[in-house]
């Protein structure tokens, strides 16, 4: 049999497949280069058909890294794989990224040499949404089970478990271990009645088979709700169905509560009976009690028959018996389901009570009826009355203490605070609740407050510590705030704080300190000048003695000729004396002066000290640069001696051939504040850093090229120690001199 030839060519049919594939269709040479593309690809990717030739494949993968992948594991075509499929990402003309399959084959020449590559392109992200949306699915099937509080599960058509959720797993406990997909319903039951899973299916083996097969048959032919009981007093109402694909699926719900309902109920009774509130139960139809506890009965002094004749109009002492009825109006008309009020009651004798209700409308009942709890609360006004005199008598005597009393959230907000306090801060107490304390004191010493509070425990709830504040009309007062952290189970729960004034007594404190400091440097101050004397002055006496008498020997041996000499090193040391002299007479009167402390702004001292040495700055060339400014609390005469000491020694030791330049650097830190003076000049040497501060400590001695004392910067050292401040020469500056010094800031 010879077949019909078909009406077209084994290249017709490749071509029509080539323009009509969905998917897109690459072709490439050697070089990776797309020579041949489908209208599907010219889709897919958005570029024009003559733009997409021509291009190099590099320019449609979505990541360098990707591109490289491929052309590792696919090239050169001579050597790499035949064939390749992977999952890579695309990227569009517009810059979006879609994931697709790709799979590369081969295209081989008349020679059999491979000559290029077809690559197939699927693109998945379709396929991937669907995916991702079926675990979104899954995920949320999974979330509502694992939220209902019922037990569920399904065993398929076999019996075997399909599904279930954690509720179920915890119903069953003791057959947890087999709660295994794909195990049968029997082998789970059987599993748990072998280890007591069911109480009620008796003793012997027997008893147990025979309940077991009965459990099979409702499972397979379900008709109604089962009430089984599982490990001990724990019931389960079994609800189960028979899908149309022959699946079971169950609903358990624990009923423990319900099945206790009843024993719980008859207890109730019991309880109701020798509670020590009175309880009574009201009809609503007729007014009149129904029934009411022991505790009811002895404090009216009505037996259980007497009550039933009452109603509660009846037994209340301050309220009409309209009055009560408008009273309960709310209450029996079901406007409201809860009533609170303070109440009378009369007893029998006529005595009468005070007491607090509670009244309830249980509709829920066969006859509607109001449940009415009253409790004896004579004894609780009479304390409450206590109390709120105690209080009274409290408050009068927070109001009249001088203390700054408060009571705020571990968070510092105030709940609470005395007048006086108030008063201090310039607001009324109302408008100082709620806000936090810390906003009060002054900012630099806020977190030291906040630290102080944070090391507060339970091992030790209370410290105290002094604190600076300041009023609303701008006083500065010093307060000893003892503060007290109250923890409840190691939680911090209030912070009750109490404020006393000690500014006079640190004010005291504070002087004696002064002059303690002030009579310990004067006591240095003798020692130098001991040694001063011993040394220093000393030595130009002893060059006086010996021309003096070297003049003597020449005045006697009647030689004349170094009279006048001798007569000049007398002079001049008699000069340099005198100088010392002088020297100490002024360091002695401005490194131990009592300072005269105000506020004042740095600058303005600095500015002074410049101004100073005017003379000196014009013969030297001198410039000054500042930068930065703060206000201290310090004496401005003794700062100004300061600065002008050291631009003194900045203005003199300098090279001759150089202008001096002094920079001057304030900042402002938590504690203290730092200025810093730095100069051009010829420095000073790490070894010296300590010597230049002592009296008369010089580091030149030929006074004709840098003149003066050696007290410059013993001056210094002792203004910044007088204000509790420091000066020191900082090491790591090697191109001149440059000096820190610290003062407190307050």
């Amino acid at each position: 049999m010879v077949r019909d030839q078909p009406p077209f060519s084994p290249d017709e049919l490749l071509k029509a497949l080539y323009e009509t594939l969905p998917d897109p269709v690459l072709i490439g040479d050697r070089n990776r280069t797309i020579v041949a593309a489908n209208a599907a690809a010219v889709t897919a990717f958005g570029y024009s058909e003559d733009v997409l030739l021509g291009m190099n494949a590099e320019q449609i993968y979505a990541s360098p890294e990707t591109l490289r992948d491929v052309g590792d594991a696919f090239y050169p075509l001579d050597a790499g794989a035949m064939r390749l499929h992977r999952q890579v990402d695309f990227r569009r003309r517009d810059g979006s990224v879609f994931p697709a399959k790709l799979t590369l084959n081969r295209i081989f020449g008349s020679d059999g040499k491979p000559v290029g590559v077809v690559a197939l392109i699927r693109d998945l992200t379709d396929i991937m949404a669907a995916q991702v949306e079926q675990q979104q699915a899954e995920k949320t099937l999974k979330l509502a089970l694992a939220a209902i509080s019922e037990g569920f599960v399904i065993f398929d058509a076999e019996d075997r478990l399909f599904l279930c959720n954690d509720a179920y797993r915890d119903m069953y406990k003791l057959s947890a271990p087999v709660l295994q997909i794909g195990r049968s319903f029997e082998s789970i039951v059987r599993y748990g009645l072998e280890r007591g899973q069911y109480p009620d299916a008796g003793e012997t083996l027997e008893e147990q088979e025979a309940w077991l097969n009965a459990r099979l048959e409702k499972c397979r032919k379900p008709s109604g709700p089962i009430v089984q009981r599982v490990s001990g007093d724990r019931w389960i109402q079994i609800d189960e169905q028979v899908t149309p694909e022959n699946f079971r699926v169950g609903l358990r719900t624990d009923i423990s509560a319900v099945s206790r309902i009843k024993s719980e109920a008859e207890r109730l009774g019991l309880i109701l009976e020798s509670v020590a509130q009175e309880v009574y139960v009201v009809s609503i139809e007729n007014g009149h009690f129904i029934s009411c506890n022991k505790s009811a009965r002895e404090n009216l002094q009505y037996s259980n028959e007497e009550m039933r004749g009452l109603t509660p109009a009846d037994v209340n002492a301050d309220l009409s018996e309209d009055q009560f009825a408008e009273r309960v109006a709310p209450l029996v008309s079901g406007a409201c389901k809860l009533l609170f009020f303070d109440s009378e009651h009369r007893r029998k004798d006529g005595s009468t009570y005070a007491c607090r209700m509670r009244l309830e409308r249980l509709d829920d009942v066969p006859e509607p009826v109001i449940m009415a709890f009253a409790e004896d609360i004579s004894e609780r006004l009479e304390f409450e009355r206590v109390l709120e005199r105690k209080q009274h008598e409290f408050e009068t005597l927070v109001r009249n203490l001088p203390d700054f009393i408060t009571r705020s959230k571990p968070d510092t907000t105030l709940t609470y605070v005395n007048e006086n306090y108030a008063r201090f801060i310039g607001m009324s107490a109302q408008e100082l609740v709620g806000q936090q304390f810390l906003r009060f004191p002054p900012m630099e010493i806020r977190s030291s407050i906040r630290a102080h509070l944070q090391a507060l425990s339970p091992e030790q709830p209370i410290r105290t510590m002094e604190q600076l504040m300041i009023s609303h009309t701008g006083e500065r007062r010093w307060y000893l705030w003892s503060n007290l952290m109250i923890f409840k189970g190691g939680v911090p729960e209030e912070l009750v704080s109490v404020g006393r004034d000690v500014t006079e007594s640190r004010m005291a404190r504070e002087q004696i300190a002064a002059q303690s400091r002030e009579l310990a440097m004067r006591n240095d101050a003798l020692e130098q000048f001991g040694g001063i004397v011993a040394h220093d002055l000393k030595a130009p006496l002893r060059h006086i003695r010996v021309f003096a008498d070297m003049i003597a020997e020449d005045v006697n041996a009647g030689r004349t000729d170094d009279l006048a000499n001798f007569s000049g090193h007398i002079s001049d040391r008699a000069e340099a004396l005198e100088r010392m002299i002088t020297s100490l007479f002024t360091y002695s009167q401005l490194a131990y002066q009592s300072i005269k402390p105000v506020n004042f702004i740095l600058s303005k001292a600095i500015a002074e000290a410049w101004e100073n040495l005017g003379v000196d700055v014009i013969e030297a060339g001198g410039r000054l640069t500042f930068s930065g400014d703060a206000e201290v609390c310090a004496d401005p005469d003794l700062l100004t001696q300061l600065f002008q000491n050291l631009f003194a020694n900045s203005l003199k030791y300098t090279d001759r051939a150089t202008r001096p330049e002094v920079q001057v650097g304030v900042a402002v830190a938590d504690a203290d504040v730092m200025v810093t003076v730095e100069d051009n000049g010829i420095g000073i040497a790490a070894a010296h850093a300590d010597n230049i501060f002592g009296v008369f400590q010089r580091l030149h001695r030929d006074e004709s090229q840098y003149p003066g004392a050696g007290i410059g910067l013993a001056l210094c050292r002792s203004i910044a120690e007088s204000h509790r401040g420091t000066i020191v020469l900082d090491h790591s500056c090697h191109t001149g001199a440059r000096f820190i010094i610290r003062l407190p800031v307050g």
